[in-house]
């Protein structure tokens, strides 16, 4: 009795110790905000609309706005986990819809006519009027648990939840996966110079199907379950040479919705969202509009790196897709047999698979000499011909996301968007190169020059020059939209006869940019800066907003006379100032 009695007390005594010491060793909870808070002024010409809208009905246009963006982090630190909200706002300066937010209903006119809807200005969800009171606009952006996972043998660290794609694909910023996406990202550090990095990426979820969905074509789950992932491991190969490779499959499937950029509207080549779109003509049997049986396959395989010795710099990435991609004739003969209601729709709706067969080469270095650093890019990617319908080949690149962040790191003001007014770009929609890098389907070309002189530690300034063109000659008799790119004509405007699309113009154009950055005070930053673009032949496009008729056949419907006046190509510019504050 007296044995197990000391026993026990041991015991006790021992768990004591035990616990005490865990006790002590327990981390302690902490918690913080970070962020930033923006205050942009601009004044553009030429950008507040994209060359793919076709409602502009005027040659030029002239904008001058001011707005704020308020980012807030909010995160929660227990150990090696954390836990991390953060939210978005952006307002501009003075009402700019018909309420103060997107989520306020759209104001009905005679008959419940809708005749106004609370849309606001470019890339924000709200603005300040007279007393600034919105409602509704807030942007969760992030919402995820990062923490160590037991058991491992190497160091493994797990992020799930909508997160930041930071780092998960490439090195170089919105190469490929950029924003912000929900699934689960795994990084493992096998040694200091290995890790494994792997990604899931959820795009759109089916649920239970649309099976138990009516009506089935007017809802996002009639989509599949979509989904991206990417496995890019990092490896330090020696000093100042990191190099990071990467595989990735994409699937998709049925109606597309806002993402991926990519090939979310099928842009180009033809293939309007009229009858369904190329994904999901409503005439095919069985396929009640959402696209049954509609899917497309992506690889993209490359490599990032990054090379650092003494004052120089070198930046090369290499980017290849493959795959395949399901789609319908629903635009005209001309690409051959046109899916119709007449007869079978199974026999005329013959289901098209293109071969996807693109590259992406990107390339920077720089040299830094004292205060001044020089920089110079090199970037090139596929595109089709201007008669390519993307029938039987799809050879632009097509990014995961990126954001409309491509090359926002560089200088360019126009068409790269520098980070002083990150939400202003001309080539916005189907044609945005900030957002599906080559231009419509015709690919992209670049030749860049940089130059950053360091004043002072807290004062820079920087100057750029960049000449753009296509890959491949771009048809400006095209019809611009903003939800397939540019759709070919076939009708010449000169003789009204029918023609195929021809290539005219690869030139983009020339842009010019210069910045001037101020850290004045702790955590505060003035920038002023902007850009010129003298814009060339290949960011013209047909100025009515309907295809060209034949001869003989002027007043037919969703076609308007050959004319010969294109919508101009004007030149665009931008002036902008920002103070942004970081905590």
């Amino acid at each position: 009795m007296r044995r197990t009695l000391v026993l026990a007390l041991a015991a006790v005594a021992l768990l004591g110790v035990v616990t005490s010491d865990a006790v002590a060793q327990a981390p302690t909870p902490t918690f913080k905000i970070t962020g930033l808070i923006d205050n942009v002024g601009s004044y553009s010409r030429n950008m507040s609309k994209p060359p793919g809208d076709s409602s502009i009905a005027r040659n030029s246009d002239a904008q001058f706005i001011g707005r704020t963006r308020g980012v807030f982090n909010f995160e929660g630190i227990y150990g090696k986990t954390r836990g991390v909200l953060a939210i978005e706002l952006d307002h501009y300066w003075g009402q700019t819809g018909s309420q103060d937010t997107n989520n306020q209903n759209c104001i009905a006119g005679a008959n419940n006519a809708t005749v106004g809807c609370a849309t606001q200005g470019s890339g924000a969800e709200a603005s300040f009027d007279i007393n600034t009171d919105t409602q509704g606009n807030l942007q969760i952006k992030w919402l995820y648990t990062e923490f160590e996972v037991p058991l491992i043998p190497v160091p493994t660290t797990v992020r799930l939840g909508g997160q930041p794609f930071g780092s998960a694909a490439n090195y170089k910023l919105a190469l490929y996966a950029n924003g912000d996406f929900g699934g689960v990202n795994v990084v493992s550090t096998v040694t200091p110079d290995v890790k494994l990095v792997f990604t899931y990426v959820a795009i759109n979820e089916q649920l239970t199907g649309k099976k138990d969905i009516v009506p089935v074509n007017t809802v996002v789950q009639s989509q599949h379950d979509n989904f991206a992932f990417i496995f890019a491991p990092e490896f330090s190969v020696f000093k100042g040479l990191d190099i990071k490779p990467m595989y990735s499959y994409l699937f998709l499937g049925g109606v597309q919705g806002a993402t991926p950029a990519g090939s979310v509207k099928a842009i180009a080549g033809g293939y309007p969202t009229t009858n369904g779109g190329p994904f999901a003509p409503a005439t095919v049997s069985g396929a009640d509009s959402t696209g049954t049986g509609i899917a497309e396959n992506r690889h993209t395989v490359g490599v990032d790196a990054r090379f650092r010795t003494g004052p120089f710099s070198l930046d090369p990435s290499v980017l290849y897709q493959f795959g395949n991609r399901n789609s319908f004739n629903t635009v005209t003969p001309a690409y051959g047999i046109l899916c119709n209601t007449t007869s079978t729709a199974r026999l005329n709706c013959p289901k098209d698979t293109a071969n996807i067969n693109a590259w992406l080469v990107d390339v920077r270095a720089g040299y830094q000499i004292g205060p001044l650093l020089l920089q110079g890019l090199f970037m090139w990617t596929s595109g089709n011909r201007a008669q390519d319908t993307l029938r039987r080949n799809v050879n632009f690149f097509q990014p995961l996301d990126t954001d409309a962040s491509y090359l926002s790191d560089w200088q360019l003001a126009v068409t790269s968007s520098h980070d002083i007014d990150y939400l202003s770009s001309r080539l916005r929609q189907g044609t945005d190169i900030r957002n599906f890098i080559g231009y419509d389907k015709y690919g992209r070309l670049e030749l860049s020059a940089a130059a950053t002189y360091a004043l002072t530690p807290a004062l820079s300034l920087s100057a750029a020059v960049g000449q753009l063109w296509t890959d491949k000659s771009v048809d400006t008799d095209s019809v611009g939209t903003t939800a397939a790119g540019y759709l070919p004509s076939f009708v010449d405007r000169k003789t009204g006869r029918s023609a195929r699309p021809e290539g005219d113009s690869r030139l983009i154009g020339t842009d010019l940019g210069a910045k001037l950055v101020w850290r004045f005070a702790p955590g505060l930053s003035f920038s002023f800066g902007g850009g010129y673009l003298f814009s060339g032949g290949a960011l013209a496009h047909r100025h009515p907003a309907a295809v060209y008729c034949e001869a003989g056949k002027v007043n037919a419907a969703n076609c308007q006379p050959p004319d010969q006046k294109d919508q101009r190509v004007n030149d665009v510019y931008i002036v902008a100032t920002r103070v942004r504050f970081t905590f």
